[in-house]
């Protein structure tokens, strides 16, 4: 029992050098773009799809159940649906050693979806 309760000792030992470690270093965790670190907002999107801001009340009189629903712009969320999947889908290699002039060699699709994600602010930099 007691080399157990050592063996246990010591895993969570590692696991909290390995915690610290990676929060001393977080910085060089993050990835970067062109020389700039992006994040999806997805709050942003959430936000640009919805159609109203109060949810709709639907009451079904068969089962006396009330839910509330959320209504959203189809052709938004799957305009948006689209560029994240083109962004994500892309498998170019970019050098960001060069910055912004790396961008400049991917695919248009890339490009467009880029600038208007970062436009209508579900791109944001940190």
């Amino acid at each position: 029992m007691r080399i157990y309760k050592l063996i246990i000792f010591k895993c969570l030992l590692k696991g909290i050098l390995i915690l610290h470690f990676l929060k001393k270093h977080m910085d060089n965790i993050l990835l970067e773009i062109g020389g700039k670190e992006f994040y999806l907002d997805i709050d942003a999107m959430s936000e640009a799809v919805k159609v109203d801001n109060e949810p709709v009340t639907v009451v079904e009189s068969s089962e006396n159940i009330i839910q509330n629903t959320l209504q959203i712009d189809v052709a938004k969320y799957e305009m948006y649906r689209d560029l994240v999947g083109t962004l994500l889908g892309c498998g170019e290699i970019i050098d960001d050693k060069m910055g912004i002039m790396a961008l400049n060699s991917l695919p248009i699709p890339f490009k467009l979806s880029f600038n208007t994600l970062l436009m209508k602010g579900i791109i944001k930099e940190l």
